[in-house]
């Protein structure tokens, strides 16, 4: 689809740093409200950052309530997205299947009571009963759950989409644009980007990985690191059913379809920072780890050329920041997802046009995402009581 020639606001009401899934669906939000938002990306086009990079796995099998809210929120928002937006962005429902440990058995049953008392259709099911889903080995699994609702998007068709949609009501995108300086003016922001600069009312850091970096050229404190992902791509498979994506909640192995391939990988949360590249020998030991539950590794190709790895933005405990940072009123973080942030984008889009337009989260429950979880701006310890999301993949 094809919109007016975007107009250029000089000033701003906001400025969104990111033009990854997170940035674009914000600024399309914003917009939404009536808000003049101008985009600024380091990159040459959108959803280059993490967002390309990702698993792009969506779903409702979490441990809390927000988590889970936020999906029941975001879910319908991908699936019906063509209906609602006249965009396509490749949602398809071939569910999440967690392979569920003994001694984590009797915690996550209670995650799925909590799931389903919110709407989430889940099934348990037996060991032998995931066999219908995923050839493997039963030994040592007390059961599973699979989500019909869960599956993967493509995050650059749901990128782009946003992007041509807030264009079309105004938005601004300025591309090879890395901001360099941040400094307060005015009750808003002056952003220098190299030579040029804007003055706007509000910065929404929507930075994935790098925010962190960006936060610190305003002189404030966003607990956001980057690590390192890698995903595999195995070679053709025999078996032409759809493996849902599939993760062993005991070793952290995760699988799965990709046309005639698998996509797989064993994530361990490691404090890589900006390592670069595939480590190849990473690959051995995820073959190692995996190839216990799913005997048919032994055989399984690889292709290195479609393999490929990229970058979490990950806080201490593995879920977003998201709201007013307290060091300025004006400057609301929207990073750190550890993973989520292709799933919640439609749900952060909306809560961060609210704070905004609004003052605060009116549709959805952001409090368990602010940052004074963290007990100071020296600690990295959530504050006593709580949530911390277990189901971190």
């Amino acid at each position: 689809m094809s919109g007016p020639t975007p107009h250029t606001h000089p000033s701003p009401d906001v400025a969104v740093i990111g033009a990854g899934i997170v940035g674009a669906s914000c600024a399309w939000h914003l917009a939404a409200r009536g808000l003049s938002v101008t985009v600024l990306e380091r990159e040459q086009a959108p959803a280059l950052g993490s967002t390309g990079r990702s698993a792009a796995g969506v779903r409702v099998q979490f441990t809390t309530r927000t988590n889970i809210e936020w999906s029941m929120h975001s879910l319908p928002v991908y699936r019906d997205f063509r209906q609602r937006h006249g965009f396509e962005v490749g949602y398809r429902n071939i569910g999440y299947l967690l392979l569920v440990p003994p001694e984590r058995w009797e915690s996550h049953l209670a995650s799925v009571a909590l799931q389903r008392s919110l709407g989430a259709p889940v099934e348990v099911l037996s060991p032998e009963d995931a066999l219908r889903y995923v050839p493997l080995a039963t030994e040592g699994l007390a059961g599973a759950t699979y989500g019909p609702w869960d599956g993967v998007i493509d995050p650059h068709m749901a990128t782009h989409a946003w992007v041509a949609m807030s264009r079309d009501a105004g938005v601004d995108y300025h591309f090879g644009r890395t901001v360099t300086a941040l400094e307060p003016a005015g009750g808003g922001w002056r952003v220098q980007c190299g030579a040029e600069a804007l003055s706007c009312g509000f910065v929404v850091n929507a930075g994935g990985a790098w925010s962190g970096e960006i936060a610190r050229l305003a002189g404030l404190r966003v607990p956001v690191r980057p690590k390192r992902i890698q995903i595999f791509l195995s070679g053709p498979i025999a078996d032409d059913r759809i493996y849902p994506l599939t993760i062993d909640l005991g070793t952290g192995v995760y699988l799965r379809s990709e046309g005639d391939r698998i996509l797989f990988g064993l994530d361990t949360h490691a404090d890589d920072g900006f390592t670069e590249g595939v480590d190849w020998a990473w690959l051995e030991e995820v073959l190692v780890t995996g190839v216990e539950r799913y005997p048919w590794w032994e055989e399984l190709g690889v292709d290195r050329r479609g393999s490929w790895w990229g970058y979490y933005g990950v806080t201490p405990d593995n879920s977003p920041v998201i709201g007013r940072n307290p060091g300025a009123l004006s400057w609301i973080d929207a990073c750190g997802f550890s993973g989520h942030g292709i799933m919640h984008a439609p749900a952060t889009g909306l809560t961060v046009s609210d704070m905004i337009a609004d003052g605060r989260a009116t549709t959805l429950d952001a409090d368990a995402f602010r940052h004074e979880r963290f007990q100071n701006a020296g600690s990295e310890v959530g504050e006593a009581g709580a949530e911390v999301e277990t189901n971190i993949f």
